[in-house]
């Protein structure tokens, strides 16, 4: 019976552990550059399709969480737009950041990412599809 159950337990330490790594593994998989096209939708006058690079990095410190500093490029050089932080939820392979302007949602699918910017007024702003390079 002690056997069982110390097998019982090891088994689950196990698969603890598995998870744990495998949680590190994909949001490893995540650091680099994604490149792709960031289009608007609607009617905006000031918005413009853009080229861009997104450059992603794991922030110290805050396991689930993501640095994303994104660059447009104009007449073949990069102009940084800023840098926001995304968590990161591993189960569903998704990036979320909330802030001033609305909210972005990213779906990692292996090498592609694809999402949204929705804005505070609840429509979609943007739409962005991304391959890592």
């Amino acid at each position: 019976m002690r056997s069982a159950l110390r097998n019982c337990l090891l088994a689950a330490a196990a698969l603890s552990l598995s998870a744990v790594a495998q949680n590190t593994d994909d949001e490893s998989q995540l650091v680099g550059n994604w490149r792709g096209e960031s289009k608007c939708t609607g009617a905006r006058s000031a918005c413009h399709d853009e080229t861009v690079v997104y450059h992603i990095a794991e922030l110290s410190g805050k396991p689930g969480w993501m640095s994303v500093s994104a660059d447009k490029i104009v007449n073949g050089e990069p102009v940084n737009m800023g840098t926001l932080q995304f968590q990161y939820d591993a189960p569903n392979h998704t990036l979320t950041c909330e802030y001033a302007q609305g909210v972005w949602r990213l779906k990692i699918d292996g090498l592609n990412m694809e999402g949204t910017l929705t804005l505070t007024d609840k429509t979609v702003g943007r739409q962005v599809k991304l391959k890592k390079e």
